[in-house]
């Protein structure tokens, strides 16, 4: 496989972004949306995975400019906290895509001064129940029902210092 390409998102990737959608599996949709989201994509849906870059932001994940992978963050309210969401081509699962997005994602809220992470998934997600205790081993886990919240902290930020002669 060819290396992977992370970049960010813009509205001129909706038609991208659609296509990936309409290629997912019937599972692989219900697992990251908790609905089916049918053979065509609403807009609308289509729409809110490219937010504004005020309430969040989307990344693309791309193999040979094949788009393979998406993941966005959104604010929760005025919060410093942001739910992340990542969805990844079937053929391509399995591959550590999804944690290579997730690990970009949680890079970038974190530089925007969101300090703390939740991640909404069915309880039989098995792909996220395993990155996330691999990425963040601390993560509270509250289940209800069918779905289970992880939240956690974002890394510290890294500040650069420079000495001053």
């Amino acid at each position: 496989m060819s290396a992977l390409r992370i970049r960010p998102a813009g509205v001129q990737d909706r038609e991208l972004v659609a296509g990936l959608l309409r290629e997912l599996s019937p599972d692989s949709a219900y697992l990251r949306f908790q609905t089916g989201i049918g053979v065509e994509p609403a807009p609308g849906l289509v729409a809110a995975l490219i937010p504004d870059g005020l309430r969040g932001s989307a990344l693309l994940g791309l193999v040979d400019d094949r788009l393979v992978a998406h993941g966005l963050w959104v604010r929760v309210g005025a919060s410093p906290v942001a739910e992340i969401g990542i969805v990844v081509a079937d053929a391509q699962q399995g591959q550590g895509i999804g944690t290579r997005i997730a690990s970009a994602l949680i890079a970038d809220l974190a530089a925007r001064g969101i300090d703390r992470v939740e991640v909404f998934a069915s309880a039989t997600n098995v792909a996220v129940t395993r990155m996330v205790a691999r990425q963040a081993p601390h993560a509270v886990r509250d289940r209800d029902g069918a779905t289970v919240t992880y939240a956690f902290a974002t890394p510290p930020r890294r500040v650069a210092v420079r000495t001053v002669a």
